[in-house]
């Protein structure tokens, strides 16, 4: 047989018909090697701080299992905080018991030898209930957060200390109760912004800041292109945001305690690194005063966070989301007061965004803003998007252009309350490198769907482990896993 398949190939080279060669060889059938080396299983990957998992390794020889071989095990890595193997060695296909460290967040890589195989299992430790600020960051953020800078501790709970601390840095900031950013101006959650429901501390703002006497007027004059008198939007804009803007400096965390909630802020992480915003509510980063694009109508600037070369950031266990009804424009096009959620751009590196819930917003999250940011080194800008839950959102989840971008255990899903129709969920773009792995499609666009859910641009240079260790959940579990998970504790 193999004279005859040696034959064949030399003969169909020698005419060119190479691919021929190849359809009749594939119609005989060839016999596949046994498999021989280690397998290691378990039956979690997730266990809580200091609790014991149970895993076993076995060694397979000409495909079978081998109980008389003995299997030696070590603690390659561990970010747990003093994990501990209660055994070194045992009989292939014996279980062996590890303790986890008490760090929440961290992994332990355990390696298995055996006859010269080896093979190796990673384990994580579950969030805690507790969110502390000493948790481990996770993803590329875990490669320079680093919570020993910030070295005071304050609780804040109105909107002026919370921007009197997050501008000092070295600060562990915990955030208390309900903060209103726009000091009572935006509307009641659930009410349209288009003047109709407008506040009177939002229409004493306009007729402070420009000609018009309420926000109704100033939208109805406008945003009539055909009329428009917009020479006071920029100053009126920019007014505004300095009243919600968060200017975020180095070596800071925000934590919010359990119920934390920030509304109509905009946090800026600009030219700064060491940064960490976790169990917050976030909501409603509007821009009242939107700018006109043409054919694209009325467009915000703000976003809840928008990180602009910024380094080791970890943005976790948050929950973005919108809750204003969009109005029109007098004109009748749309008036769309929200930008993004998270938005990243320039010469941004080590990002993670973990077990967040993202929720009813059109442009969620934008990874380079545009074609030419981050072109001359596409592999700098290094972003994590582990476990979170993707929810009525309609596009940009995310989108990314010019970066390494690893998109791990995410759930993407829609339900009855959705505003926007599920255009693309992860959409690769000029320069990316996006790993996409065991991500969660719901009732939105199919991956394998023609123009459905997902852009995926693979490279075998960027492989994910070879920057830091993280668990893959089983494909069943990644749903309830996220759902239950993800999002700030309430």
């Amino acid at each position: 047989m193999e004279f005859f398949d040696e034959v064949v190939m030399k003969v169909f080279k020698r005419i060119g018909l190479v691919l021929a060669a190849a359809f009749l060889l594939a119609g005989c059938k060839q016999e596949e090697d046994e498999f021989n080396g280690l397998v290691i299983s378990s039956n979690y990957n997730f266990v809580e701080a200091e609790e014991e998992v149970n895993f076993c390794a076995t060694f397979y020889k000409d495909g079978s299992a081998d109980s008389s071989e003995v299997v030696n095990f070590c603690v390659e890595s561990d970010s747990t905080g003093g994990a501990v193997l209660k055994s070194k060695s045992a009989k292939s296909g014996e279980y062996v018991s590890l303790k986890m460290g008490a760090v929440a967040g961290g992994f332990v890589k355990v390696v298995a030898e055996c006859n010269g195989s080896s093979a190796y299992k990673i384990f994580g430790i579950n969030s805690s209930e507790e969110i502390l600020a000493s948790d481990k960051a996770i993803g590329f953020a875990g490669l320079g957060v680093d919570m020993s800078k910030m070295v005071n501790t304050v609780t804040v709970s109105t909107g002026s200390e919370l921007k009197q601390y997050a501008k000092k840095g070295g600060h562990v900031i915990f955030v208390q109760g309900n903060i209103d950013m726009s000091e009572g101006m935006l509307p009641a959650e659930g009410s349209v912004m288009d003047g109709s429901s407008a506040t009177d501390k939002m229409n004493s703002f306009v007729a402070n800041k420009s000609e018009y006497s309420s926000y109704g007027e100033w939208i109805k004059n406008t945003t009539n292109v055909s009329a428009s008198k917009k020479t006071d939007t920029p100053s009126i804009s920019n007014a505004y945001k300095s009243t919600i803007q968060i200017t975020v400096a180095n070596n800071t965390a925000i934590i919010g305690l359990d119920g934390a909630c920030v509304r109509g802020g905009s946090f800026s992480i600009r030219n700064v690194s060491n940064v960490v915003i976790r169990n917050i509510s976030l909501k409603d980063a509007v821009d009242p005063f939107p700018h006109h694009e043409s054919g694209d109508g009325w467009n915000a600037q703000h976003d809840l966070v928008s990180i602009d070369n910024g380094k080791n950031i970890w943005i976790d266990h948050c929950t973005f989301e919108d809750t204003l009804t969009l109005g029109k424009a007098a004109n009748g096009e749309k008036l769309q007061v929200y930008d993004g959620l998270c938005d990243m751009k320039s010469t941004t590196t080590n990002v993670t965004v973990s077990n967040c819930v993202f929720k009813n917003h059109d442009k969620t999250m934008l990874i380079g803003s545009s074609d030419n940011d981050g072109e001359k080194d596409p592999a700098a800008r290094k972003i994590s998007l582990f476990y979170n839950y993707w929810l009525n959102c309609g596009q940009r989840c995310p989108f990314v252009r010019n970066s390494l971008c690893h998109v791990l255990n995410n759930v993407y899903d829609s339900d009855s309350n959705r505003i926007y129709n599920s255009q693309t969920s992860i959409n690769a773009r000029a320069g990316s490198v996006v790993c996409a792995e065991n991500n969660s499609f719901g009732s939105v666009a199919s991956p394998n769907e023609a123009g459905g859910s997902i852009s995926y641009s693979p490279n075998s240079n960027f492989n994910p482990e070879s920057y830091y260790l993280y668990v893959t959940l089983e494909s069943k579990a990644v749903k309830s896993w996220v759902k239950a998970n993800a999002g700030a504790r309430l």
